[in-house]
């Protein structure tokens, strides 16, 4: 019987997500003015009463992640024996960089530094040389292994069962049998699905909501106009347009393609502004900031400051966390569709190690410059950033550029198809997650794909009206709360799907036998380095030798 191109729809995982949506994001479009007030207090609320659950359980992602690469399940791979990887290296990676990323890795890069500067961690002096150190190194913490870290555990989980396991749905709930069994296929399993597709549609808003407003100023500004709420609501259409079109072209003809094209021009633009701007002090910084990262990273990951109550680790800290959970879901999802017959050590390494490296490379590039420019050149951007916001910084930093006229078109067409490929990433994977079963070669209907599209673009209008970087970071953390549990009970299924199918060909082998030649009755062991044997005395060959 021939496959369907296309997966069919499962009504109730569709249209309870988009009530869901709807209930959540609706409010702030109607009552803008109320919501603003009461964004600050919730936000500090749950910041500052659930830091440590989200602390505790990233550091654990951590552990896990390098246990799945290092332990005895690493060589697992994910498809059949003769299976081979779907895509190139190359193109692998860039995928999933880019789908992991995206342009709020160029905004946070530009934008951190200057916080940290202003006021660091650790009750460092504000613009000191001690703050300088974790311009950097903060920044490469909350993109780096910690966030692949909560990738890893929906990436792993979903990618084993679609491809070991060979069940075709790509249900978060269906990942979560091992441990909930087959309550699942109730109204539980319901409510897992629907709380993972609002988390990712919550996280994707946060990004666009940070993005589109910088797009939107810096073309605003070289091209002379006004940046006004309008202006930000054309450009987020337009670009609802252009990741649309994307997403229904689908995963081999429209992600793959852009993933590769936007791979290059993105090292492109930051081998310019490594070469343009102070190289020498770019790269001590840069390493040093590292250096100050490996030294800290037990710290860093486990930083509440309960005396003092410095809020830094709440507002930043918990924050990523959140982000990326709210995001993990579409990761583990996405990075499952092309992650085809490579071992689970190689794809968490891919995850862990070389994405953090590609996260790094935009501190070193913007970060470093942005540090330059405050401590060196005098600038104050951080006068800039509290006067017109961040947006109004990145457009001000583009200036310094030598050929900015060349360089600002060139950040914004990189900026544009970085989000495009990370949302349209979102729309297929959501619109995935809709349907009841998906099996090799189908792809979710293209009008879902669109739909999800222009739904994403009504939540991240809710942002824009409510307005300030709270209500976008507090969208995030409220969406993703409930998927933390779940991500827990993800991890718990991995363990006991690997035991259950290569518990005994992993499990040391013991060897016993017995020798009457040792009356002592002492047991010996030995090794033939692929066996773990016990000597003991054979009671019964004793006894047949004294007769």
């Amino acid at each position: 019987m021939e496959i369907p191109k296309y997966a069919k729809i499962n009504k109730s995982v569709f249209w309870g997500s988009v009530i869901i949506c709807l209930l959540f994001f609706g409010p702030m479009i109607i009552f803008q003015q109320s919501a603003q007030g009461l964004v600050g207090s919730v936000m500090h609320g749950v910041t500052h009463g659930t830091d440590w659950m989200w602390e505790i359980v990233v550091f654990g992602a951590v552990l896990f992640a390098l246990w799945l690469a290092f332990g005895p399940y690493g060589r697992v791979k994910l498809g059949g024996p003769d299976e081979k990887p779907e895509f190139s290296t190359f193109t692998w990676f860039s995928m999933m960089f880019c789908g992991g990323s995206g342009a709020g890795l160029i905004y946070w890069g530009i934008l951190e530094p200057i916080y940290y500067l202003k006021w660091p961690p650790f009750w460092a002096e504000a613009h000191s040389a001690e703050a300088a150190q974790y311009a950097l190194s903060y920044g490469i913490f909350h993109w780096g292994i910690s966030a692949w870290a909560i990738f890893v555990i929906p990436a792993v989980g979903f990618s084993y069962m679609f491809y070991v396991r060979r069940k075709p749905y790509l249900y978060p709930s269906y990942a979560c049998r091992g441990v909930l069994g087959n309550r699942v296929d109730g109204w539980l399993g319901r409510v897992i699905d629907l709380i993972m597709v609002v988390g990712m549609v919550g996280g994707v808003a946060t990004s666009l909501g940070l993005i589109l407003p910088m797009i939107a100023n810096i073309g605003a500004t070289y091209l002379g106009m006004e940046d006004t709420l309008a202006v930000r609501l054309a450009v987020a259409a337009l670009f609802t347009c252009l990741y649309g079109y994307s997403c229904y072209r689908g995963l081999y003809s429209g992600i793959a393609k852009i993933s590769g094209y936007n791979m290059w021009l993105i090292l492109l633009l930051l081998f310019f502004v490594l070469f343009v701007g102070p190289t020498a002090f770019m790269l001590s910084l840069f390493f040093d900031n590292v250096g100050m990262l490996l030294d800290n990273f037990l710290r860093m990951s486990l930083y509440t400051d309960p005396i003092t109550k410095s809020g830094f680790p709440q507002d930043w800290t918990v924050f990523y966390w959140a982000w990326w959970f709210a995001w993990a879901t579409y990761m583990g999802l996405f990075a499952t569709r092309i992650s085809r017959g490579r071992t689970i050590k190689e794809l968490v390494l891919n995850m862990l190690f070389t994405a953090t490296a590609g996260c790094s490379l935009f501190y070193l590039t913007f970060g470093s410059y942005t540090v330059d420019l405050i401590l060196n050149q005098g600038e104050t951007l951080i006068t800039i950033l509290q006067e017109s916001g961040g947006p109004a910084v990145i457009t001000y930093l583009l200036n310094t550029l030598p050929l900015s006229f060349i360089a600002i078109p060139i950040f914004l067409f990189v900026m544009l198809v970085s989000q495009v490929t990370a949302v349209d990433s979102v729309s297929y994977t959501i619109s995935a997650m809709c349907c009841k079963e998906i099996r090799d070669t189908q792809e979710p209907p293209k009008w879902s794909r669109i739909f999800w599209s222009f739904m994403l673009f009504f939540c991240t209008s809710a942002l824009f009206l409510v307005g300030g970087l709270k209500v976008v970071q507090l969208s995030s953390i409220l969406t993703s709360f409930p998927v933390v549990i779940i991500t827990v009970i993800l991890a718990t299924s991995i363990v006991k799907w690997l035991n259950e199918d290569f518990g005994e060909k992993v499990k040391p082998k013991h060897l016993t036998y017995y020798d009457s030649n040792f009356e002592d009755k002492e047991s010996l062991e030995i090794s033939d380095g692929s066996l773990d044997g016990i000597i003991v005395p054979d009671p019964a060959i004793e006894s047949s030798d004294n007769k």
